[in-house]
């Protein structure tokens, strides 16, 4: 036996109780005798049975008569209505990151398009009537109330539903709701949830879409949804594929700034950047894009100049597995230099070519202690004292159109 816990809502047909019904909890409509007949009892409890959708509410059993009340133990969804996440945030439960939204926008379009592959017509579609689940996002179709059968034309219930998510047909010519109302009322609905405002239903039109949604991912689905001239607009079946691939994108869009907050902050600190801030501090800010992070990092260190690509983890290797090691490139054989850089890790490593000539050219060369600074085409020798080798060794370096073309050991005889 059922027993009463919390009042969910109420209206106009009756009020929505959370109650223990078997071993679970539901939501339990009660709807006074003098409201709904036997009749429309049972027509509503068949679309029920026909409607079994994981977007879409369940019926649990059939309805019992107690205290004058017919009692519908409907599914209970632990969350919140749509109305609540999109116009009163300060009372909502929901972040709508753009993966969230794609989750609510895919679950209520699957249901609607579930609904209509059964010939139901819900009729009064809002986001009062759509239950969003807190911990999984899930979308819930829910009060199937005024829902009907449409079968060529003819339906199983009168025309009604609400007046603020009607389609132009039915405010201006009193037409039937039917399919293609409800796929107007949820192109609102998906609308409404994407710009987070409230839009006017008589200013709801495919151009009017466009302008307010503009690059939006679901812009060009939505637009076909709310077409004034219902003989235009287009069916669930016809747009599912769109809102699907739209979903899909905003699903797989994972920037640096979502990085999950339960990764240590030790980790999170040695997630690569695209340009790391250690470069940015050594480099002097008008060479900044020319200079290279090794080769300034070597010349200080007085060592050989050895440019190599670099692909290496830091301390997130918990986090992402090493990529394969590159090889050693021989600067004789190329003329560029080559530097490395640590991009996100979502993007592919990769390598750049850096062309230094002009100033910059003469600026890192004379961190190199040349003897003079490099001319943008010609040849320079360069004379050092190796300590731990106790001699002189001699490098030639040719530079042509800016690039340096050569740099490599040579030997020089007394005689020369």
């Amino acid at each position: 036996m059922a027993y009463s816990t919390q009042t969910l809502a109420s209206g106009c047909f009756g009020k929505i109780y959370r109650e223990k019904f078997g071993d679970t909890w539901a939501a339990v409509k009660k709807v006074p005798l003098g409201i709904i007949s036997r009749q429309q009892l049972e027509r509503e409890c068949k679309i029920y049975h026909n409607a079994r959708h994981t977007n879409v509410v369940k019926l649990l059993g059939d309805p019992w008569l107690k205290d004058s009340k017919w009692n519908i133990p409907m599914e209970f969804i632990a969350g919140e209505d749509l109305e609540t996440t999109i116009f009163k945030v300060q009372h909502s439960k929901i972040q709508l990151t753009p993966a969230v939204r794609a989750t609510i926008i895919t679950g209520m379009s699957e249901g609607l398009l579930y609904l209509h592959s059964k010939d139901i017509v819900h009729q009064d579609l809002k986001p009062d009537n759509i239950m969003v689940e807190h911990q999984t996002h899930r979308a819930v179709i829910i009060d199937l109330g005024l829902a009907k059968f449409s079968r060529n034309g003819l339906s199983s219930a009168i025309n009604l539903g609400n007046e603020a998510y009607s389609p132009p047909e039915v405010l201006q010519m009193e037409g039937i709701r039917d399919k293609r109302s409800d796929v107007w009322a949820m192109g609102k609905i998906i609308a409404e949830l994407c710009a987070r405002v409230r839009l006017p239903t008589q200013a709801v039109s495919a151009i009017k879409i466009r302008e307010t949604l503009k690059d939006q991912p679901y812009c060009s689905a939505v637009s076909k949804m709310v077409e004034f001239n219902p003989a235009n607009r287009t069916t669930m079946a016809g747009v599912i594929a769109e809102i699907r691939r739209a979903g899909s994108l905003q699903q797989a869009d994972i920037r640096q700034r979502d990085i999950p907050r339960d990764i240590p902050r030790d980790i999170q600190r040695e997630i690569p950047r695209e340009i790391p801030r250690d470069i940015q501090r050594e480099i002097p800010r008008d060479i900044q894009r020319e200079l290279p992070r090794d080769i300034h990092r070597d010349i200080h260190r007085e060592k050989d100049i050895t440019v190599t690509l670099v692909n290496e983890m830091r301390a997130n290797q918990k986090w992402y597995p090493p990529a394969a090691p590159v090889p050693k490139m021989d600067e004789r054989k190329s003329p560029y230099l080559y530097y490395r850089q640590d991009p996100p890790p979502q993007r592919e490593m990769g390598k750049a070519l850096v062309p230094v000539k002009g100033q910059a050219l003469n600026h890192q060369m004379s961190l190199m202690s040349f003897p003079c600074p490099l001319p943008e085409t010609g040849k320079v020798t360069q004379e050092r004292y190796i300590e731990g080798k106790g001699a002189l060794e001699y490098k030639e370096i040719v530079t042509r159109g800016g690039r340096i073309i050569k740099y490599e050991k040579v030997q020089i005889t007394k005689d020369s």
